[in-house]
């Protein structure tokens, strides 16, 4: 693995950043950030790296003299308040060997400082994330990779940049295809929502600038917003700007922009267990369930029969995780996928649906990370992986690994023996999912309609 700085700042706290030229190696360190939500899940690593508001790098892995192999540009997830490519999470070098190409992981700027001098002000991480990939195709030739075969790839907050960078016109010829895994359903925030977050932060920092304020009182302020959004959504996430439009979650709109021909959509069975799994039974009600329902679905009465009917004793809590699963990430990557396999875009879909033994997960957002990349122990204190026997962590984490490994190198996601998964079609009746068994074909619940608001 080498670790390598892809920009520099210039001019202060939000100043305009310059790349950097060749490969110049860093010490591995992080932004700044405070102890994440889902540690529960995945144990502290965070924390064992210094913080940095410089910490612009890309950690590579790559095989023994390799040449001219395809490349995965990854970006990692963490609510947009936390995470980083450099963690050990995401040491990529067993899975960069068994699957023959470069992985390349990126940190990008979280929290208050991916917001240019107020929240509204305008996205940071897109500036960053375009010099990274612009820093791929200058140096991954030297380090092995191919610059003209790039996969861009992320999860959760990183699949929403990636997302986002699929559509930016910027972006186009940096990457081939695009692989999005938990792909959560958050359109960027208007006007009003971001000046409710600068009323907060405001009073937090004691009228202090964004630009002037600590390291220690942004993250302070970060956590202000954060607990004065507890139970209603995010605190911080990004904005309306040049780069991320109002209507980036659009499906019609979106593939209309996407500037790739290949696309793969994966999420977990049990996706908001990783956000609401901690708190209490007695914080959720059946009214509370009734009322989610009814403002993200059509014809609620008859999707709440249904997930009563599909799970008869399952409490409020349980439903309510299969409740916002479905309406946030799953059943939209069903609608972008109906949209992009219309538009002529090869779609295929995964779903991932090994459990945690860990009480509260099941298969909770973030557990298919360490399968993914095939490197259990550099997640050896994850909670969420206690008890998962060797055996069903190496044939899922093969499984996995050869699909996307498959999807980097050809295009297309497949087995090792090289069955391709279903591409998707337009009103597909089923996908390909993944549990402790293999891979099977899973249902996809149509039957339920989504509300989605109206994006301008």
């Amino acid at each position: 693995m080498g670790v390598y700085s892809y920009a520099q700042r210039s001019g202060g706290r939000f100043g305009k950043l310059s790349e950097a030229t060749g490969l110049t190696a860093a010490q591995p360190a992080i932004f700044p950030q405070t102890p994440g939500s889902l540690d529960w899940l995945l144990g502290p690593a965070l924390q064992e790296l210094p913080q940095s508001e410089d910490a612009f790098q890309v950690a590579v892995f790559a095989p023994l003299d390799a040449k001219d192999l395809p490349v995965m540009v990854f970006l990692p997830g963490g609510g947009f308040v936390s995470g980083a490519g450099t963690v050990r999470w995401y040491d990529a070098q067993d899975f960069a060997e068994k699957q023959n190409c470069v992985v390349a992981v990126v940190n990008y700027r979280i929290g208050l400082l991916a917001h240019n001098q107020q929240v509204g002000g305008g996205n940071t991480p897109p500036e960053e994330l375009l010099l990274a990939l612009e820093w791929v195709q200058r140096n991954i030739a030297e380090l092995g990779g191919n610059p003209q075969e790039v996969t861009l790839a992320g999860q959760s907050a990183g699949a929403f940049w990636a997302f986002a960078l699929a559509q930016l016109e910027a972006a186009r010829g940096l990457f081939n295809r695009l692989y999005v895994g938990s792909l959560s359903f958050q359109p960027p925030m208007g006007e009003t929502q971001a000046q409710e977050r600068n009323a907060v932060m405001a009073q937090a920092l004691n009228g202090t600038a964004l630009a002037e304020a600590s390291t220690e009182q942004l993250l302070a302020a970060g956590t202000a917003l954060a607990q004065a959004w507890a139970g209603r959504g995010l605190g911080l996430y990004p904005s309306t700007d040049e780069s991320v439009p109002a209507d980036l979650f659009d499906t019609a709109r979106a593939v209309e922009r996407l500037h790739v021909k290949q696309l793969l959509l994966s999420y977990t069975a049990d996706e908001a267990s990783a956000f609401i799994g901690m708190a209490p039974e007695q914080a959720f009600t059946v009214d509370s369930v009734r009322g989610f329902i009814a403002g993200n679905f059509n014809e609620p009465q008859e999707v709440f029969d249904a997930l009563v009917a599909a799970e008869p004793q399952a409490t409020a809590k349980s439903l309510m995780v299969r409740a916002m699963s479905l309406h946030q990430i799953q059943l939209y990557a069903v609608e972008l996928a109906d949209a992009a396999a219309a538009a002529g875009i090869q779609v295929q879909l995964l779903g991932f649906e090994v459990r945690s033994p860990l009480p509260h997960a099941g298969s909770a957002h973030c557990l298919e990370l360490p399968f993914l990349f095939g490197n259990r122990e550099r997640w050896q204190d994850a909670p969420m992986l206690d008890g998962v026997a060797d055996e069903l962590f190496e044939q899922t984490a093969k499984v996995l690994g050869d699909a996307l490994g498959s999807f980097i190198r050809l295009g297309t996601a497949a087995t090792g023996d090289n069955n391709a998964l279903a591409v998707h079609q337009t009103g597909a009746q089923s996908l390909t999912a993944l549990d402790e068994t293999g891979l099977i074909k899973r249902e996809i619940q149509r039957q339920f309609s989504t509300r989605r608001p109206v994006l301008a």
